[in-house]
């Protein structure tokens, strides 16, 4: 063979070597690839608030008038508090009347009165030594009446203290039962705004529904569980059935305040023991009320106080819901409004709302 042929035959089987084994079946190994880049989860969707809330209003009248529901706890322990109530609360109304309001007044107790057989809570009282106009019940105390310290004092003393049921407090339920039968009494006006006043040395059932806040002193059934109507989310809900969503309603509580250990030590010192109010603290804070101590000397400072916090409530409106700031839209005779201040449920003006002013509100409730 010559080398030229055996040259040519091997190149030859070179090129059949090569295309033999391109076309035999291969065995790859993948090429790493580098680790993937950590990617960041999706935002989670932001929750759509349970509702939009569009309204429009114009104050009414009813907007100067406020009318009272006084709540007084007549265990046995509290007369010496309610005669220090009672020698300021005609200094108390004649400071509304030189605020222009145009107030009226009923009274009930923190106990339960028993008919046909079961308890019935929140009933007005007559006032004593007061004779009311034609056509006023004698439980319902209006602006103008004369003699207004005759009237508290001789209320108070001749109220029942201590006795059957009177242990068991129950303020909140007094009011929220007084509302509810509303219809059957006199004590509130369409428009008008409503502000309870309780003065207790113990809590909602007398611990608050709180076992823990028993004391050794205290009778075997001192502990009482909350029920429902006991409740201050209860009792705002109340007063919007009763009254509508826009009513403006305060709750303020003269009370062994929480935290307060010198005035409950001196509390205790009386005939039954005291209890801090926690849920009253509470119902008051819920509302824009004020609150003020059992133990002091007396109560002028604390009236004050309410009165204030009652003015103040003509200046603001109770919205339907816990708004979310930054969906509130506010126009007030067709302007639009900025910089109100946004407390819960209650919305304040820097100013008084005036009668026949128009109100447009949009927002989105935060339940």
């Amino acid at each position: 063979m010559k080398a030229s042929t055996l040259t040519k035959n091997v190149v030859l089987s070179c090129v059949i070597a090569t295309f033999t084994n391109a076309c035999a079946k291969m065995n790859f190994t993948p090429v790493p690839q580098q680790e993937a880049a950590a990617v960041a989860p999706p935002p989670a969707p932001v929750p759509a608030p349970s509702k939009t809330i569009s309204t429009s209003e114009v104050v009414a009248y009813g907007n100067k008038q406020v009318d009272f529901l006084l709540v007084l706890d007549d265990s046995n322990s509290m007369l010496p508090e309610l005669r220090k109530l009672a020698a300021r609360m005609s200094t108390f109304v004649s400071s509304l009347d030189a605020s222009k309001i145009d107030w009226q007044m009923c009274l009930t107790t923190t106990r339960g009165y028993s008919q046909s057989g079961s308890l019935t809570y929140g009933l007005p009282q007559a006032w004593k030594n007061y004779t009311p106009s034609a056509g006023t019940p004698a439980y319902l105390l209006k602006k103008g009446t004369s003699d207004l310290n005759t009237i508290f004092t001789s209320t108070i003393d001749t109220l029942t203290i201590g006795g059957s049921n009177s242990g068991d407090e129950r303020a909140i339920k007094a009011a929220h039962d007084n509302f509810k039968d509303s219809s059957s009494h006199s004590c509130y006006r369409p428009g008008a705004a409503i502000s309870v006043i309780v003065i207790s040395d113990e809590d909602e059932r007398s611990v608050g529904g709180d076992p823990k806040n028993i004391k050794a002193t205290d009778t075997t059934t001192a502990y009482q569980p909350l029920e429902e109507e006991d409740r201050p989310a209860t009792l705002v809900a109340r007063a919007h059935t009763s009254f509508g969503n826009d009513v403006r309603f305060t709750f303020s509580s003269i009370i062994v305040k929480p935290d307060d250990k010198a005035c409950e030590a001196e509390q205790d010192k009386d005939t039954s023991p005291s209890h801090a109010g926690h849920v009253y603290a509470e119902m008051s804070r819920l509302t824009d009320g004020g609150v003020g101590s059992i133990c002091d000397a007396d109560y002028s400072a604390n009236l004050n106080t309410f009165k204030d916090k009652i003015v103040n409530s003509l200046s603001s409106l109770t919205l339907q819901c816990e708004a979310d700031p930054t969906t509130l839209k506010v126009k007030v005779d067709d302007l639009q409004v900025s910089g109100l201040k946004l407390e819960g449920k209650i919305l304040k003006f820097t100013y008084p709302l005036i009668e026949g002013t128009k109100i447009d509100l949009m927002y989105d409730c935060l339940e």
